[in-house]
C-alpha cells in the first residue's frame, strides 16, 4: 500500500471525541477486582498498539467498518490482562442502504429509531410472535392462522414504534457515556445532529404511533395494561446503567412482557388454570433469561469503553462469557423444557424449542469472546432472530400439528376446577 494511502486510512479510523485518562476498579467473576488504567489518546501512537486492517462495507449505512471492529487499543490492568478497545471511523452521510433514500435532515431521526439495524427489532418482537403461538396452542378453541397472522402483523408495526422509542430514549439519556464509547459516538444525539429536546419531541411522535396501533387490536384496555408497563420498563431501562451493575435485568422484564401481551392478543387467558399459569410462567422467564443473554452479549462489544466511562452492566461484572452464557443458557432450556412438560407439549415442542435453543446457545459458547467484539455485534444482529425465532416456529408447529388439542384439555381443567 502506498505511503499516501496509508496516512489517509488510518486518518480515518481516528476517534472523533476526546478521551479522558481514567482509573477505575471493576469486579470480574469469582470475585476479583482489577484496577484498570486507561490511557487513551485521539491518535494511536503506543508500540503496543494492535491494528486490524480487515476493513468491511457496511450494507445499509455505506459506511467503512473494521470487521474485528478494528480493534487498535488495549488496556493494560493491573493483573496483566489486556482489553481490547474497538475504533470506529467517524460518522459520514450514508450512500448505501434504507438511511441513503432518505431525506439527509431525516437520517438522523431514522437513525435514532435504528430502523437501518433490525436485530433490535428481532430482540423485541420474537417475545410477541412467542407469545401469540403459545396462545394459539392453549386456545379453546385453537383461533384460525389468518387471525394470527394478522394480529401478527399489527404487533409488528407495534414494536418498531415501541422499539424506536426506547432507542431514541436511549440516545437520549445516555448522550454523554455515548460520545465516550467508540460505537456509540456517532449517533445522532451524541455528535450533535439532534438536540435532546428534539429527540423527546420524537419520543412522544413515536409512543403516540404505539397508542395508534393499540387501539386496532382486540381488547385495546387490556392491551394498554400491558403497553404501558412494558413502554416505561424499556424508556427507564437507561438508567439502570447508572446505579446497578445489573440493567440487563430490567430490560429483560418488558421486553418478555410482550410473551403475556401477544397471547392476550389474541383472547387468550394464559393465567386460566395453575398449571397453564405455571407453564406461561416458565415460558415468560425462558424469554426473560434469553434477552438477558443477549443484551449482555451485545454490552461486551464494548468492555473497555464502558469501564474507562463508567458504565455498569453484567458484561463489565462478569468477565467469563463462557460461564455466563453456559450457566443462563442452561436456565434458559430448561425454563422451555418445563414449559412443554407442564402444557402437556408434543415431541415437536421439544425438540424444535428445547433442543433448537440448546444448538443455539452452545454455537454461542463457543464463539462468543471478548476479544472478539465483531463475533458479539453478529450475535446482536442476528440471535434475536435465531434463538427465539426456534422457539417460535416451534410453537407454530405444535399448534399446527395438535390443532386446538392443549385448549381443549385447558376447558376440560377449568371445568373441573369450578
Amino acid at each position: 500500500m502506498p505511503m499516501n494511502v496509508s496516512r489517509i486510512f488510518l486518518k480515518r479510523l481516528r476517534p472523533s471525541a476526546r478521551c479522558i485518562p481514567t482509573s477505575l476498579h471493576r469486579p470480574v467473576l469469582g470475585g476479583f477486582s482489577r484496577s484498570l488504567h486507561v490511557s487513551h489518546t485521539r491518535r494511536i501512537e503506543e508500540p503496543s498498539a494492535r491494528l486490524s486492517t480487515a476493513l468491511t462495507t457496511n450494507s445499509t449505512s455505506g459506511e467503512r467498518r473494521g470487521l474485528h471492529n478494528t480493534t487498535a487499543l488495549t488496556i493494560s490492568s493491573g493483573g496483566g490482562a489486556r482489553a481490547p478497545v474497538a475504533e470506529y471511523p467517524p460518522w459520514t452521510p450514508p450512500v448505501k442502504g434504507v438511511l441513503s433514500k432518505l431525506p439527509l435532515s431525516l437520517v438522523p431521526y431514522a437513525e435514532l429509531s435504528r430502523i437501518e439495524k433490525p436485530g433490535g427489532l428481532y430482540g423485541f418482537y420474537m417475545a410477541y410472535l412467542i407469545g401469540l403461538s403459545y396462545g394459539a396452542c392453549i386456545a379453546a378453541p385453537g383461533p384460525a392462522l389468518a387471525f394470527v397472522a394478522m394480529t401478527a402483523g399489527k404487533l409488528l408495526v407495534y414494536n418498531v414504534f415501541l422499539r424506536g422509542a426506547a432507542c431514541t430514549v436511549n440516545d437520549i439519556l445516555d448522550r454523554e457515556y455515548d460520545r465516550q464509547v467508540a460505537r456509540c459516538r456517532s449517533r445522532p444525539i451524541a455528535r450533535g445532529a439532534v438536540t435532546p429536546f428534539q429527540g423527546y419531541v420524537w419520543y412522544g411522535l413515536q409512543t403516540l404511533g404505539v397508542g395508534a396501533v393499540i387501539v386496532t387490536l382486540p381488547n385495546p384496555l387490556t392491551m394498554l395494561a400491558y403497553a404501558i408497563p412494558i413502554q416505561l420498563g424499556v424508556s427507564l431501562y437507561p438508567l439502570g446503567k447508572r446505579f446497578t451493575d445489573f440493567p440487563q435485568l430490567i430490560l429483560s422484564a418488558p421486553i418478555a412482557g410482550g410473551v403475556l401481551m401477544s397471547a392476550a392478543a389474541i383472547g387468550v387467558d394464559p393465567f386460566v388454570t395453575p398449571a397453564t399459569a405455571a407453564a406461561t410462567a416458565s415460558l415468560f422467564m425462558s424469554h426473560y433469561i434469553w434477552t438477558t443473554i443477549f443484551d449482555y452479549v451485545n454490552a461486551c462489544q464494548d468492555t473497555a469503553d464502558d469501564i474507562k466511562a463508567g458504565v455498569r452492566s453484567m458484561a463489565v461484572r462478569y468477565q467469563s462469557t463462557e460461564a455466563f452464557i453456559s450457566i443462563m443458557g442452561a436456565a434458559q432450556v430448561g425454563c422451555l423444557i418445563a414449559t412443554g412438560v407442564l402444557a402437556g407439549f408434543s415431541p415437536v415442542y421439544f425438540i424444535g424449542a428445547a433442543g433448537g435453543n440448546a444448538l443455539w446457545l452452545f454455537a454461542m459458547f463457543k464463539t462468543v469472546k471478548r476479544s472478539r467484539p465483531d463475533i458479539c455485534g453478529w450475535w446482536f444482529a442476528w440471535g434475536g432472530l435465531l434463538v427465539s425465532g426456534t422457539t417460535a416456529l416451534a410453537l407454530l408447529a405444535e399448534y399446527i400439528s395438535n390443532p386446538g388439542m392443549r385448549g381443549r384439555q385447558m376447558e376440560k381443567e377449568a371445568q373441573e376446577t369450578r
